[in-house]
């Protein structure tokens, strides 16, 4: 397998596992949403909104270069509405640019400033490959907290997935 076609399916996962746990978190009361769980951004309003807002500003800089709003202040969202809303624009520009991928580009270094404006070069599949595996971590944190409140999501693991979408 290609580092493309690995690319391709990680992305494919991450949009399934992102979507899976909102559809559960749907199910939850404001306050549920908001409340302090002690993962790492607390609750799991605030974990999913560090999520949408990581993919937001990792997709702007690999399509520019730099994000236009720094990281702390996208993923300021108030609820599950507005984190859905992230979602689903963050996953369409993500389609996108996957569906655009080349081998070359993959491996071509990127440039880009992060929200500090420091600069930084690395091979684009690295960065992808970050943003990913970030959303996974994550991910994780919320479905313990989703479960902690009787709600668990079931299996996320990409080899699930895998087999339901790829058998």
């Amino acid at each position: 397998m290609s580092k493309l076609e690995l690319i391709t399916h990680v992305y494919e996962y991450n949009e399934w596992a992102n979507d899976r746990l909102l559809d559960v978190a749907s199910g939850l009361s404001a306050g549920e949403l908001s409340a302090g769980r002690g993962a790492s951004f607390d609750s799991v309003l605030s974990s999913f909104a560090h999520v949408a807002a990581g993919q937001i500003v990792w997709l702007e800089r690999w399509l520019g270069g730099e994000n236009a709003t720094p990281l702390l202040e996208l993923q300021k969202m108030p609820d599950l509405g507005t984190v859905r809303a992230s979602f689903l624009a963050s996953h369409a520009g993500l389609r996108e640019l996957v569906s655009g991928l080349t081998d070359e580009r993959l491996e071509a270094p990127l440039e880009y400033r992060d929200s500090r404006g420091d600069e930084y070069s690395r091979p684009l599949w690295q960065l992808m490959t970050h943003v990913a595996n970030h959303g996974t971590y994550h991910r994780g944190e919320i479905a313990m907290m989703l479960t902690g409140l009787g709600h668990s999501p079931g299996d996320l693991d990409f080899s699930f997935w895998e087999y339901e979408h790829h058998a």
